[in-house]
C-alpha cells in the first residue's frame, strides 16, 4: 500500500506539473493548448503501472481545473473527461496489440489510434462544459474542441514516446560517452534550426524533418522522441508568442500550421523507428533463420553417411554374417544398434527443421478429412500402446472435417502427440482422441492420464531442443523437437497446437485446430504456398 501510495503522488504531481506548464501555452481562455503534456504522463501511467493509476490521474485533472473552471462541477466534469480519455488511449493501444518498446510499426499505429479516439472523450466533455456554462459562445465549441482534441492527442504522441523510451529494454544497450556527446548536439541542432525556423515569415518548417529523421535513424526512440518534443515545443512556443510564420494569423490558421507541423514530426520520429527496428529484425531473423537452416541440412546430410555405414557393420556383427559374435558382445552391440538407430530419428527431425525454418514452405495440398489422418494415427500408435497394456479410444463426431492441408505433415503432428501421451504415462496408456467442428476450424483433442507438464515448463514446451523429464517416468530418447515441429506444422496449415489443460499427476490434453475448408474446394491436388505465422516458443 506504502508503495502505491507513493506511485499515486508521484503520478498526480507530474500530472500537475505539467498542467501548469501546458496552461502557459494556452491558446483559448487560459484553459485550451496546442499541446497538453499530462495526458501523455497519463497514459504512460496506465499502461506502464497499471490502471489503477486512476485516482492519480483524476486528483492531478481536479487540482489543475478547480482554479480554472467555470464551476466546481464544470471542473468536475472537465477533470472526469481528462481522467477517461488517457484512460480509453490507453485500453485501446492495449487492444491494438501495443509493446511498450515501441519497436513495431504496429506500435506505432497503436499510439495514433489511441491518441486519437481516445482523446475525442475529454475534448468534447471540455468543450461542452465552456459552451454550456458561457466562457466560450456556441459558434467557436468546434474551434475549441479541435484546439482541445488536437492539443491532447499531441500530448500523447509527443510526450508517452518520450517516457517510454526511458525504459529499459535488452534491444537498446547503453549509450557510451562519445554516443551521449553525439546525440547532446544533434539535440541542440534540432533546438536551433526550429527556433531559427519559426523566427521568420519564410514557411521552411520542413527543414527540421532531415535532422529529427537524423535521430531516428542513429538512436532509434531515444534520440526521435526527444527530438521531436524539442521541435514541437519551440514551435509551440512561437505560436503562443505570434512569433514567425504565425504572425497576424488567426486562432484556426495558427492551429492548422502548428498541429500540421506537430503530427509530422510525430510521424517522422516514432514511426520511422518502428519501421526501422521492423526492417532490422526481420532482416536479422531472416539471415539467422537462412544459416540455421543450412547448417542443420548440410550436418543431417553430411553425417546420414557415416551412420548408414556404422549401422551397417553392426548389423553384420549382430547377425553373425562376420563370424560368431563372442557372448559377452551381443548386449553392447544391441546398445549400439539401437543407438545407431536413434542418430538416425535425430537426423530425420534435424533436416525437418531446417525445412521448417523457410519463410514459405512449398507443398502439396489436398482436401482430405482431419479424421481419417486421425484415424491412420491412431492405428499407427496402437501397438505400442497394446505393448504396454492401454489403449487408444476415439470420438470422430459426426461433421467432416474437410480441411486443405498435406495430410502426411498433419499425421507427423498427430504421431508426435500421441507418441508423447504414451510415453508420459505411467503404467497403461489410456489415450483419448476426440474430433469435432469448432467455430469455422476442425479440432482434435488429445487427452492421456500421465504425469502433466509442471508450471515451469509449459513456457518453453513448444520451444526447440526442449525435452520432458519428470519424476517417475523412464528418460524419453529424442531431441526435444518433436513439439517444437509439431507447431510449426500447425501454424504451416493456417491453425494453431496448445496445451489446453494439463494438472501435474492427472494428465493433459493437446489441442490441434486446422481452419475448416472453405465450401467449393474440391478433391484433388494443387502445388501451393503454406505461408507460416511466427510466434514465440511458449
Amino acid at each position: 500500500m506504502a508503495a502505491y501510495g507513493l506511485r499515486l503522488a508521484i503520478v498526480a504531481l507530474a500530472y500537475y506539473l505539467t498542467a501548469q506548464l501546458g496552461l502557459r501555452l494556452a491558446l483559448v481562455h487560459g484553459q485550451v493548448t496546442p499541446v497538453w503534456p499530462p495526458t501523455g504522463i497519463a497514459v504512460v501511467a496506465f499502461l506502464v503501472l497499471g490502471y489503477r493509476m486512476w485516482p492519480a490521474v483524476a486528483a492531478g485533472a481536479l487540482a489543475t481545473n478547480l482554479p480554472l473552471g467555470p464551476s466546481p462541477a464544470g471542473a468536475v466534469i472537465i477533470a472526469a473527461g481528462n481522467t477517461l480519455a488517457p484512460l480509453a488511449a490507453a485500453a485501446l493501444m492495449r487492444f491494438a496489440g501495443l509493446q511498450l518498446d515501441l519497436e513495431r510499426v504496429r506500435d506505432a499505429g497503436a499510439i495514433v489510434l489511441g491518441a486519437l479516439a481516445g482523446m475525442a472523450i475529454s475534448a468534447t466533455a471540455g468543450s461542452l462544459v465552456l459552451v454550456l456554462l458561457g466562457p466560450v459562445p456556441a459558434d467557436s465549441f468546434v474551434a475549441t474542441w479541435a484546439v482541445w482534441w488536437t492539443g491532447d492527442a499531441m500530448g500523447v504522441l509527443l510526450v508517452a514516446p518520450f517516457l517510454l523510451s526511458f525504459r529499459p529494454s535488452p534491444n537498446r544497450p547503453a549509450l557510451g560517452w562519445r554516443q551521449q556527446l553525439e546525440l547532446a548536439a544533434l539535440l541542440a541542432a534540432v533546438a536551433l534550426v526550429t527556433f531559427v525556423v519559426f523566427e521568420n515569415r519564410f514557411r521552411l518548417e520542413y527543414v527540421v524533418y532531415p535532422l529529427i529523421m537524423l535521430a531516428a535513424l542513429r538512436f532509434r526512440l531515444r534520440g526521435a522522441a526527444p527530438a521531436a518534443l524539442i521541435a514541437s515545443g519551440v514551435a509551440v512556443w512561437a505560436a503562443v508568442n505570434d512569433n514567425g510564420p504565425f504572425a497576424g494569423e488567426t486562432l484556426l490558421q495558427k492551429m492548422v500550421t502548428l498541429q500540421v507541423f506537430n503530427i509530422f514530426v510525430a510521424l517522422a520520429s516514432f514511426v520511422l523507428v518502428a519501421y526501422v527496428e521492423t526492417r532490422q529484425r526481420a532482416e536479422q531473423a531472416r539471415t539467422s533463420s537462412e544459416a540455421k537452416s543450412e547448417f542443420l541440412r548440410v550436418a543431417s546430410h553430411e553425417l546420414r553417411g557415416p551412420l548408414s555405414v556404422l549401422g551397417g557393420y553392426l548389423s553384420l556383427l549382430s547377425s553373425g554374417d562376420l563370424g560368431k559374435p563372442p557372448v559377452r558382445w551381443r548386449a553392447p552391440l544391441q546398445v549400439l544398434s539401437a543407438k545407431t538407430t536413434e542418430l538416425n530419428a535425430i537426423m530425420d527431425q534435424l533436416l525437418e527443421v531446417s525445412r521448417l525454418d523457410g519463410d514459405v514452405m512449398m507443398r502439396e495440398r489436398t482436401l482430405f478429412d482431419l479424421r481419417d489422418a486421425v484415424d491412420a494415427a491412431v492405428k499407427r500408435a496402437e501397438p505400442r500402446a497394446r505393448l504396454g497394456g492401454g489403449g487408444v479410444t476415439v470420438e470422430r463426431g459426426g461433421d467432416h472435417l474437410g480441411v486443405v492441408g498435406d495430410e502426411g505433415q498433419v499425421g507427423n503432428i498427430l504421431d508426435n502427440l500421441l507418441n508423447n501421451a504414451l510415453a508420459y504415462t505411467r503404467g497403461p496408456a489410456r489415450v483419448a482422441v476426440r474430433c469435432s467442428a469448432e467455430g469455422g476450424r476442425a479440432v482434435v483433442r488429445i487427452s492421456d492420464h500421465g504425469v502433466g507438464v509442471p508450471d515451469e515448463l509449459r513456457r518453453s514446451l513448444f520451444g526447440p531442443f526442449r525435452r520432458g523429464r519428470q519424476q517417475g517416468v523412464e528418460e524419453v530418447a529424442g531431441t526435444g523437437l518433436g513439439l517444437y515441429i509439431s507447431r510449426e506444422l500447425a501454424l504451416a496449415h493456417g491453425g494453431t497446437l496448445i496445451l489446453e489443460q494439463s494438472t501435474p499427476g492427472d494428465g493433459s490434453t493437446f489441442t490441434l485446430a486446422i481452419p475448416l475448408a472453405r465450401s467449393g474446394v474440391t478433391e484433388g491436388t494443387r502445388p501451393a504456398s503454406i505461408h507460416r505465422r511466427r510466434q514465440q516458443p511458449g
